[in-house]
């Protein structure tokens, strides 16, 4: 029995063509542009006073001066000194990094994202390159340099930069763990995506959803080697987060592995306010506040986390006959199918997504909501189009999958979908690729122009159960 994967590491003929390397390097000039003209044009106008993009910041402030992951709101608008882990610390640590060096304005710190996000855009080109050939690569790349629902992360001084890169990473390694099952290849996988929870605890969820069925349906492994390998991906996890953990402990009443903001997150999603009305869906931070709740009187953040999730969990048994219509709404509004025109005053107002002083244009927003409507159809093709071609689909369908969990059990927002906008772009790309072809009479994967098509290969079992060639 063999196993029909893409084909990854095929020898020196798989390394990007001069002409590829080219086209993908003026790319990412355009990309990197793009999102510096956005940082100066509209962010340069931007203080930060609250929000995500506050904590993020201060707190890398109270790292990098040797205070400790301490609540920034707490110390710099109180004066208190109270532990803070609202969020996991991934990506704390990467401007704690930045301070130190000296890049510590938040405008010095957004320019470093943009090239962060343009790393990205060239990884979204060799995945799509790997999948469906240099073309879509390209088309591919293209996109992600374009797509204002790219390049707005990047200018945000918040976690979804580096979570897109992590993705991206992820699924290059999980596509070249299908073709050849190696110990790298797996353990990029799980790295990238340890990283991707350091930013985004819901990552995580993406082992079950792409490590598991990445490793367990190799069937040219045995089942001993497979349980091994699910072991070591599982390790790097406890490796990476155990000292967070260890950390947290020393500091909560309660055991806190991940962050202490879960709590939060679930009532500002479930009060009158978002069970009906123009907030249906969404969420409000009013419901955090009386006379919503009964606000929480622990002074520890882990208790109050707890009392949070408890006021969070009784009000939806209460309203359990609601949350059907709620979580259609909360899914709607991620894929903008439920009062999409909303959209652009949640995206540009409440989640700042716009960017530029108060009272300013959104026309990011309005065009990131027109493009994504462009892009999105399409990509429902691509998909469909890369199983025809027999490539396995479920790595791309991970993150749409996780978004929309996400979004059913707290609220919809759009960079909720920040991961499944990879799978937008490179699977739109296949469908604007195969589109051309069409209309100039092409036979779609015939390999025209130096694109390969995205080859196939067989990999066939060897004496000892591995595919031919492979290393694990």
């Amino acid at each position: 029995m063999t196993d029909t994967q893409p084909a990854a590491d095929a020898g020196p003929d798989h390394l990007p063509s001069r002409r590829f390397a080219s086209w993908l390097a003026g790319i990412a000039v355009v990309a990197l542009a793009v999102r510096v003209a956005f940082v100066l044009v509209r962010q340069s106008g931007v203080v930060l006073t609250t929000g995500d993009a506050y904590w993020y910041h201060f707190q890398a402030q109270l790292v990098a001066d040797g205070r400790g992951f301490l609540h920034p709101f707490d110390y710099f608008v109180d004066g208190v000194v109270a532990p803070g882990a609202d969020h996991p610390p991934g990506f704390v640590l990467i401007l704690a990094l930045l301070d130190v060096l000296g890049v510590s304005t938040p405008q010095g710190q957004r320019l470093v994202m943009c090239l962060v996000g343009t790393v990205t855009v060239v990884l979204v080109g060799l995945l799509g390159r790997r999948l469906a050939g240099d073309r879509v690569g390209l088309v591919a790349a293209g996109a992600a340099a374009l797509y204002p629902n790219f390049w707005i992360n990047d200018g945000m001084l918040m976690v979804e930069t580096v979570y897109m890169l992590a993705s991206v990473v992820a699924l290059l390694a999980c596509y070249s763990y299908l073709a050849r099952p190696r110990w790298s290849a797996l353990l990029l996988t799980a790295v990238a995506l340890t990283v991707a929870g350091m930013h985004r605890p819901e990552a995580l969820a993406l082992f079950a959803l792409m490590v598991l069925p990445m490793v367990w349906a190799r069937r040219t492994l045995s089942p001993g080697r497979r349980v091994a390998h699910l072991a070591a991906a599982a390790g790097v996890v406890v490796v990476a987060f155990g000292p967070w953990a260890a950390y947290n402990q020393a500091r909560f009443d309660a055991f806190v592995p991940l962050s202490t903001g879960a709590g939060q997150t679930l009532v500002a999603a479930n009060c009158d306010l978002t069970y009906g009305g123009p907030a249906l869906g969404f969420y409000d931070t009013k419901c955090l506040l009386a006379p919503q709740i009964t606000e929480p009187t622990a002074t520890n953040r882990s208790d109050r986390d707890r009392e949070y999730n408890r006021i969070a969990r009784e009000y939806m048994a209460e309203h359990a006959g609601e949350l059907p219509k709620v979580v259609a709404a909360r899914v709607g509004r991620l894929w903008h199918l439920f009062r999409p025109g909303q959209s652009l005053g949640l995206d540009g107002f409440v989640e700042g997504r716009s960017g530029g002083p108060p009272g300013s244009s959104f026309w990011p927003v309005r065009e990131a909501l027109w493009s994504y409507f462009v892009l999105a159809p399409l990509s429902l093709v691509g998909l469909w189009m890369l199983h025809r071609r027999r490539r396995p689909v479920y790595p791309l369908l991970a993150q749409p999958v996780l978004a929309t969990f996400v979004a059913a059990t707290t609220f919809g927002i759009t960079r909720y979908r920040a991961g499944a906008e990879i799978t937008i772009v490179v699977a739109a790309a296949v469908a604007i690729v195969a589109g051309v072809d069409w209309l100039l009479g092409r036979r779609v994967g015939s390999g025209t122009d130096g694109d390969r098509g995205g080859d196939v290969v067989e990999s066939v079992p060897s004496t000892e159960g591995e595919p031919v060639g492979a290393t694990t």
